[in-house]
């Protein structure tokens, strides 16, 4: 009798073990579906890619309005340098064009720092040049034919003088003077 018992434990220990697997197969299976099922949903997801596919347009939508804006910017900005450039040249050119004749009883406005003024000697001889609210600030501009011919010639008005005690041009030069002074400088002729 013993050994009925002993064979019927085993049994039941046994069936139990096997019950036990099973569970666990069960389990793994249980877990293996989740799992499947996941993978499923995962699958699913290309379904849900509408919504991404709509980002995705959106997405497009923004690289293609920053394109669009990249490119109207870089097509802004050569036009914006090519604008800046131009009025910059033919400021020059009409300053030069539009600059009054150096002759006496002449004066410039006042300048502030970094403003310029122009003035063309066109006659030949001798121009004394002043500044009218420092008159000890002078310049003597001497124009002589057979002078080195140029279209512009600058000077400077610092540190209460101008750049140049003495300068001589040929007929048809501009002197463009720029006031690099944190005070008002004019520039006029006696």
């Amino acid at each position: 009798m013993i050994n009925k018992k002993f064979t019927l434990m085993l049994a039941a220990g046994m069936l139990s073990l096997a019950a036990c697997g099973q569970d666990d197969s069960a389990n793994e299976e249980d877990m293996q579906a989740p799992a499947e099922e996941e993978s499923t949903e995962m699958e699913e997801m290309p379904e849900e890619e509408p919504m991404e596919d709509t980002e995705e347009p959106m997405d497009e939508e923004m690289e293609n309005e920053e394109d669009a804006a990249g490119e109207e910017s870089t097509e802004e900005e050569p036009a914006e340098e090519e604008s800046e450039e131009e009025p910059a040249e033919d400021t020059e050119s009409e300053e030069q064009a539009n600059a009054p004749e150096a002759m006496s009883g002449e004066a410039s406005d006042l300048l502030s720092n970094g403003e310029m003024t122009s003035f063309v000697f066109n006659e030949t001889g001798e121009y004394a040049v002043y500044c009218e609210p420092h008159p000890v600030m002078q310049m003597t501009v001497i124009v002589e034919e057979g002078a080195e011919m140029m279209d512009t010639v600058s000077v400077d008005i610092a540190d209460y003088e101008f750049g140049e005690d003495t300068i001589t041009v040929a007929p048809g030069t501009t002197i463009e003077w720029t006031n690099q002074d944190q005070v008002q400088h004019n520039v006029a002729f006696e």
